[in-house]
C-alpha cells in the first residue's frame, strides 16, 4: 500500500531498531567528499611538521624545532577546524529523516 507522501510502513512491534537500513555513511564516504581534502592536506602537512621538528631537535637545532613544532600545531588545529567544519556542514544540510509512516488502521 501507499499514501501521497510515501510507502506506507508496518512500525517494529517491540521498538527494535531498524538493522535493515543503516544510518551510518558507507565506507570510504568521508574520503570522496572532495571538500574535505583541503584539511587532509594540511593534516598532511602537520604530519612532517612534527618529523621536521623531531629530526631538528635531534641534531641540536633547539630554536628551530621549536618554531618547526609551532607551525606544526598551527597547521593542525586548521586541519582539524576545516574537517570539523565541513562535517557540520555536511550534518546540517543534510535531509532530515522521513518521519515513519504507519499502516493506517482498518487495512
Amino acid at each position: 500500500m501507499t499514501a501521497d507522501d510515501g510507502p506506507w510502513e508496518i512500525p517494529p512491534i517491540d521498538d527494535a531498531p531498524d538493522i535493515a537500513r543503516d544510518s551510518a555513511p558507507p565506507p570510504g564516504a568521508t574520503m570522496a567528499d572532495t571538500r574535505n581534502w583541503p584539511g587532509y592536506g594540511l593534516l598532511l602537512v602537520a604530519a612532517a611538521g612534527a618529523i621536521t621538528a623531531a629530526v631538528l631537535a635531534g641534531w641540536g637545532f633547539g630554536r628551530l624545532s621549536v618554531v618547526a613544532a609551532i607551525i606544526t600545531v598551527v597547521f593542525l588545529l586548521i586541519g582539524v577546524g576545516l574537517i570539523v567544519l565541513e562535517q557540520v556542514r555536511a550534518r546540517r544540510h543534510a535531509a532530515p529523516p522521513a518521519e515513519r509512516a504507519t499502516v493506517p488502521p482498518g487495512y
